[in-house]
């Protein structure tokens, strides 16, 4: 710990620094884990990781172990230079790196990532949504999702932001778990919609009809989705799907991917599988389930 008491944050979402700007705003505990600490402030959840995770959008990693300070009565504020209980520096992020993670525009991905993700998955466990993508319905969370799911792909494929929403809002909460299977897929699915055209806007709207019917962990992971925020580990993996790399750094960021959770990252990898599998459609080229 620093002299001054403050523990430094090693990275910070750029999004979070910059809704801070010139700003102090009330927070409290929201849910504790072992290497994750939740606050609830106005402008939605904001995370505290411990050393070594992945930062995630509206998150702070910490260099050092979880601030215990933080969970002991007091006030808590949230401000650009860190977070403050009582009125003392609990955390601070000043010189912290802040990170970008906005998915940045970019293509489709090359149509045979859709065959190179179903291979991953064919070894994912047997809990979870994975099956789906190898047209396997397991268990009743699939049973129920995968004909909401035809109608979701159809509306999205058509544009129909309206009946997109309205579907998604039925697939939302489904699943055991923080953040219920469906909203993983869900998250996954959105990292690949088109956002221009007739498409402009889809993400959000969907997003947005899902989190209303989910929890608040993963209402913000769905927020966040729609508005283009994803981690860091999912912004490399879309970076290896747009340029086709399939090979060692492919496998790499899929299994990064799927380690989050014991099934959320399957589960989010297969919301990316059938969103390859839509965006190339949306893009005028045809792709088999492969």
């Amino acid at each position: 710990m620093q002299a001054d008491g403050a523990v430094p944050g090693e990275r910070v979402c750029k999004t979070l620094v910059r809704a801070l700007e010139g700003r102090h705003v009330p927070a409290k505990i929201h849910s504790r884990f072992q290497s994750a600490v939740n606050l609830s402030t106005p402008l939605g959840m904001v995370t505290l990781l411990a050393p070594g995770r992945c930062l995630q959008p509206y998150s702070i990693v910490l260099q050092e172990s979880l601030v215990s300070s933080l969970l002991e009565p007091g006030a808590l504020a949230l401000g650009s230079g860190g977070i403050w209980r009582d009125g003392t520096l609990a955390v601070k992020v000043t010189g912290a790196p802040a990170i970008d993670l906005h998915l940045a525009d970019g293509p489709a991905p090359v149509p045979a990532m859709a065959g190179a993700i179903r291979r991953f998955l064919a070894s994912a466990p047997a809990h979870g949504l994975a099956g789906m993508a190898l047209g396997r319905v397991d268990g009743p969370y699939a049973a129920l999702l995968t004909p909401r799911l035809d109608v979701l792909r159809r509306m999205v494929r058509a544009a129909d932001r309206t009946g997109a929403a309205a579907m998604a809002r039925r697939m939302a909460g489904c699943g055991p778990g923080l953040t219920p299977s469906s909203d993983d897929f869900l998250c996954g699915y959105l990292a690949l919609l088109p956002q221009k055209g007739a498409w402009t806007g889809m993400a959000e709207t969907v997003a947005s009809a899902a989190a209303a019917g989910t929890n608040d962990i993963s209402a913000a992971l769905l927020q966040r989705a729609g508005e283009g925020l994803f981690s860091e580990d999912v912004l490399a993996l879309i970076g290896c799907l747009r340029r086709g790399n399939d090979g060692p750094e492919l496998a790499g960021s899929l299994l990064r991917v799927a380690s989050f959770g014991s099934s959320s990252g399957y589960d989010f990898l297969t919301g990316v599988y059938f969103g390859v599998l839509d965006a190339c459609a949306i893009g005028g080229i045809y792709i088999g389930q492969t």
